[in-house]
């Protein structure tokens, strides 16, 4: 990592070197190994493995099986716990607010009386046993994947009465599903259009509404689905029902076709279908995943206004889009508002709030539900005991993790893909990488097939322990297995690269993507970045600023359009990150978070700290860091500046206190209190020994900030009282983060 005075010597120069003369920080831009989707569908040993994928010329064999036994405790491990549960399906007759193709994380259907031993709380009450909601056996499940043979129906061409049949006894009525399955295949074949037309008019097949649903449901292209839809408009004897409607909605919701929706449910009323609470569930549902949670509230108090009742699938989705935008307490405040309702909550809606209040912080809280969930006679699932084993493997509570793990044993459970990665990663995390393997090969043994997930993990865990030849065999391995890699594990492997100073292998990585048809992703440019601001030369900052052009994502050309700071007070550059940022609405809060990391680091270290400081104020505006600043209580405040780098941290923090001085100024409150946290700092694991701290500790003492620490809490500054309010009096404080 260059230092501020080393940078300085680059700083004239960046926008030479960067990819010609414009300037271009991230986080750490290590990718999430736990972020990639686990599949809920699960591949069995007897299935055919896929032809394997070759790429390049280097040849590496598999790491040898370790053995099985292993020293130390199996210790189970975080994936994201967001990926270990989905929003509820229906059971086939109702429709769901989610793609029907993904099936929920097998359970098991346990005794209560197991899980009455091992998790009572004092208030414990006796209630009746209580089937779990959509339990099935825990044992591993089959691929859901599989082609179901439709029934021939043959006529024998001659009769023993010494007769043939008339074409009329020939003629067999195709039984529903035939027609279902035909009409599929059709749309799968050809793109939307006059062929697709003329070969569904050459087939014959008259449809009814339940069938057009269920065609519907397994259309993966949203144009195919909408003019097979239109189509059947025009068939005579034809109508669309509010079933099918609702799908095409949900269809439509799944490309983010927020235009096409409208004006289909303005068609649906029209045609006589009034929306019902599906629809209306499907289309919060739809607006929450692409991050549009003030349209998703809108749809839920129009459903109201039209007289529809919110079920608990609403509020869940409600509480779950809302808990992972990191919007707390309007998540906490629909479960309020869902028990208001008298809508009691069910197995997913407390796995939700769990991993909520988890994700947020609130462990206590979180582990205290789930006891309550118990005792109100609502059985967890093996999701809700791989998102409570990963909520403690993330705060490092390796023994009360490694508990939950074998209590979800005791309770019947068997482990599953996700919690078998919940084990290595935190095997890998302590530091026992052999026995991680072992693990995998434990895993293999049960007859679970690795998927691109748990390569990844591999390759992850290897990469950030240094070793990359190891690291690069994992990824063979899965090459060579036939599972294709996907842009997580890539990235995984090109951060490994990135630190290793393997930049030509780091190329070549970037080009075998290309050839994969991979598209990077915001982590993958975020790294790039990151390694660009650590440049130790100018020919490595040039080499990677090829890299970052190579990757071909939108955010290099942000960066390379971002104006100068002019005499509009950075207006304009405000107005330029602003309108990236919307044009990013869809991507998850962390990805967005990690690149405005990288950017402001970089403008930072290059010497821009003006455009720095405007990126910072945006990306404050448009909630990117949610925890960032808080207030604690009355005239209390927290600066929280851990999960950032040092240039972003001392950005973020320059602006937060010219921010208070002008509220202070306004209104002639001053806080009575201000606490600046910068704990372990994005790279390191000791509290206070963070470049973060030293950073922003610095800064202070440059511009005489009156702080101390207390409790021996090295890694967090408090400034209070008079002294507090004089200084922020002070003129300087508004340019801080110009030195």
């Amino acid at each position: 990592m260059i230092r501020a005075k080393q940078i300085s010597n680059l700083s004239s120069s960046a926008r030479s070197f960067f990819l010609g003369g414009t300037r271009s920080s991230a986080a750490d831009g290590n990718s999430c190994t736990s972020s990639a989707e686990d599949e809920s569908s699960v591949l069995r040993r007897h299935q055919a493995r896929p032809e394997a994928v070759h790429t390049g010329n280097r040849v590496f064999t598999r790491p040898s099986p370790l053995p099985l036994h292993v020293s130390p405790p199996v210790l189970p491990v975080k994936p994201d716990p967001a990926n270990n549960h989905k929003i509820p399906l229906s059971d086939g007759t109702e429709l769901s607010m989610v793609d029907p193709t993904l099936p929920i994380t097998s359970v098991k259907a346990i005794g209560r009386e197991h899980l009455g031993k091992v998790y009572t709380t004092s208030a414990s009450k006796d209630s009746s046993e209580e089937a779990p909601r959509n339990a099935s056996p825990g044992t591993k499940q089959a691929s859901n994947d599989v082609s179901h043979d439709l029934t021939k129906t043959t006529v024998s061409g001659k009769r023993k009465c010494g007769y043939y049949p008339s074409g009329e006894m020939m003629r067999v009525t195709p039984s529903p599903r035939h027609v279902i399955e035909k009409v599929s295949s059709i749309l799968r074949r050809f793109k939307w259009g006059p062929a697709a037309e003329e070969a569904l008019h050459s087939s014959g097949f008259k449809m009814d509404a339940y069938q057009a649903n269920q065609v519907l449901k397994q259309i993966d292209n949203y144009a195919n689905a909408l003019g097979f839809f239109y189509w059947l408009k025009t068939q005579p004897g034809f109508k669309h029902d509010e079933h099918t409607y609702t799908t095409m909605v949900g269809n439509l919701g799944r490309a983010k076709q927020f235009g096409e929706i409208n004006n289909l449910l303005n068609e649906m009323v029209r045609d006589g279908c009034k929306p019902n609470t599906v629809t209306y569930n499907r289309l919060i549902h739809s607006y929450g995943r692409a991050n549009y949670l003030k349209e998703a509230m809108n749809v839920f108090n129009q459903m109201q206004e039209a007289g529809c009742e919110p079920d608990r699938v609403t509020y869940c989705t409600l509480i779950d889009i809302h808990a992972k935008a990191g919007f707390l307490d309007i998540a906490m405040d629909m479960y309020q508002r869902m028990q208001a309702a008298g809508l009691s909550p069910d197995t997913f809606t407390y796995s939700v709030i769990i991993n909520c209040l988890g994700k947020a912080g609130h462990l206590p809280a979180a582990h205290s539900l789930f006891c309550e969930m118990v005792d109100q006679g609502c059985t967890p699932s093996l999701v809700t005991f791989n998102i409570m084993i990963a909520l403690h493997a993330k705060a490092r509570n390796y023994q009360s993790a490694l508990k939950l793990y074998r209590d979800m044993k005791t309770a019947g459970f068997q482990p599953d893909k996700v919690t078998y990665s919940i084990v290595m990663e935190v095997l890998g995390h302590c530091g026992f990488l052999e026995e991680a393997e072992a693990v995998f090969t434990e895993m293999e043994r049960e007859s679970w097939v690795p998927d691109e997930h748990v390569y990844g993990l591999l390759v992850d865990l290897w990469g950030k322990a240094g070793d990359v030849e190891k690291s690069w065999r994992w990824y063979q391995a899965m090459l060579h297995a036939g599972v294709r890699p996907n842009v997580p594990t890539c990235n995984s492997l090109l951060s490994t690269l990135l630190r290793g100073h393997r930049l030509s292998e780091a190329y070549n990585l970037l080009q075998s993507m290309v050839a994969l048809g991979m598209q990077s992703s915001l982590q993958t440019y975020t790294l790039l970045l990151s390694c660009c601001t650590e440049a130790r030369s100018n020919f490595d900052l040039g080499f990677c600023g090829q890299l970052m052009a190579v990757s071909g994502h939108p955010a290099h050309m942000f960066l390379l359009k971002i104006p100068p700071a002019g005499s509009d007070n950075g207006q304009k550059v405000r107005d330029h990150v602003s309108s990236f940022l919307d044009y990013m609405h869809s991507e998850d809060r962390e990805s967005k978070r990690g690149l405005i990391d990288a950017v402001v680091d970089f403008l930072h270290k290059s010497g821009l700290k003006e455009e720095a400081g405007s990126v910072w104020e945006v990306a404050a505006v448009k909630n990117v860091y949610p925890d960032a600043l808080r207030e604690k209580s009355c005239s209390y405040w927290l600066i929280n500046l851990h999960v950032m780098s040092e240039g972003t941290a001392v950005t973020a923090l320059s602006r937060t206190l010219a921010w208070f001085r002008k509220q202070m100024l306004v209104s002639g409150e001053c806080p009575s209190r201000i606490d600046i946290v910068t704990g372990w700092g994005r790279r390191s694991r000791v509290t206070g020994s963070s470049m973060v701290r030293q950073a922003v500790e610095e800064l202070l003492n440059v511009f005489n900030f009156p702080f101390f620490t207390e409790n021996g809490n090295s890694g967090c500054f408090v400034g209070c009282g008079e002294p507090l309010k004089n200084w922020l009096s002070e003129s300087y404080v508004e340019r801080m983060h110009l030195l």
